[in-house]
């Protein structure tokens, strides 16, 4: 019976794999187009049918124009503002002074945090292909089940004898 737990350390070592293969798909997100945040209009091609996300990247810590949720790197973080699907073409994009509701919101709230004016010169506006937060959520959960899955194979024949 104890030779059946030894199964769980190739089974969890091939979700900790999975995991971590898809973890890094999702870092290596290929941008498809970026614009500086200042020039308030661009236009772009998407030559496949698809989820598409708008993000808006900039320096870390310093106060953005949209406050919300981050993925961050070392020196530069990026928000992901919207999602849309879209077909093949060329779409035009325009920074409009109008904001979502939530957007304003979180605007006057970061007005009273973070003090002092915001530089756009240091923001680009960019289009990434879209990747799902579920998705990314279970690859995360994948690692951490598939390290606790190998341990475990590893751990429980030796405490049960």
């Amino acid at each position: 019976m104890e030779q059946l737990f030894y199964l769980l350390i190739p089974l969890g070592l091939c979700l900790l794999y999975l995991g971590i293969k898809y973890t890094i798909r999702f870092g290596r997100a290929k941008m498809l187009y970026e614009m500086p945040y200042v020039n308030k209009e661009g236009t772009f091609t998407l030559e496949r049918a698809g989820m598409y996300g708008l993000w808006i990247s900039g320096k870390m810590f310093t106060k953005a124009p949209i406050m919300r949720t981050r993925v961050n790197g070392i020196t530069h973080s990026r928000m992901e503002l919207y999602t849309f699907d879209a077909v093949p073409g060329t779409y035009r994009l325009s920074i409009t002074e109008d904001p979502f509701v939530l957007d304003a919101v979180m605007k006057k709230v970061g007005d009273k945090v973070i003090k002092g004016a915001i530089d756009c010169n240091q923001f680009n506006i960019q289009i990434y292909t879209h990747t799902s937060f579920v998705l990314r959520f279970i690859s995360i959960w994948m690692i951490a089940l598939g390290l606790i899955i190998a341990v475990l194979g590893g751990v429980l024949p030796n405490t049960l004898v």
